[in-house]
């Protein structure tokens, strides 16, 4: 029951459980802090889940495959979706939230992070293929600190970038 396939992003909810992507098994699977399996949710709703965050009662999770962020809430039940339209999201993984409360999600195929309100509006995007500062190859993680800069982490170019 507790066996996971492929596991990526892994968040806590506001109860201190563990939340944690199951890209082979196409699903989000919640753990409670030693380790007894809570619940599975998305399964049939996502393809490849590679990210997830947990914020203010809601699991968001960045869905590999189609290209969106697919939003349930703490107990698993879908609520919506975003991405396809502005912002298009290519190979969303990683997500963080900022200290404006936006959501960043770190896209591979795109070389970008972007960023949308956590109803879904897209705000804006920064990053490009490249190697130079401000540029990014496979940015797959991005980690706000408190002083609100944020640190991205590109696995082609094997690097940290801090941005203010």
């Amino acid at each position: 029951p507790g066996s996971l396939s492929e596991p990526r992003g892994i968040s806590l909810d506001s109860q201190g459980n563990i939340v944690v992507c199951d890209t082979g098994g196409e699903c989000v699977k919640i753990f409670s802090p030693n380790g007894n399996t809570l619940r599975t949710i998305g399964r049939g709703w996502l393809s490849q889940p590679k990210g997830c965050f947990c914020y203010d009662g809601k699991i968001f999770v960045s869905d590999f495959v189609m290209h969106v962020i697919k939003v349930f809430n703490d107990k698993g039940k879908f609520l919506y979706e975003f991405g396809t339209k502005d912002g298009n999201l290519n190979k969303p993984v990683c997500l963080a939230v900022d200290k404006a409360g936006h959501l960043l999600v770190c896209c591979e195929g795109s070389n970008t992070v972007q960023v949308f309100t956590l109803d879904g509006k897209f705000v804006t995007k920064f990053g490009e293929y490249g190697k130079g500062l401000g540029q990014f190859n496979q940015p797959t993680s991005a980690l706000v600190l408190k002083s609100g800069c944020i640190v991205v982490c590109e696995f082609k170019n094997n690097r940290l970038q801090l941005f203010e």
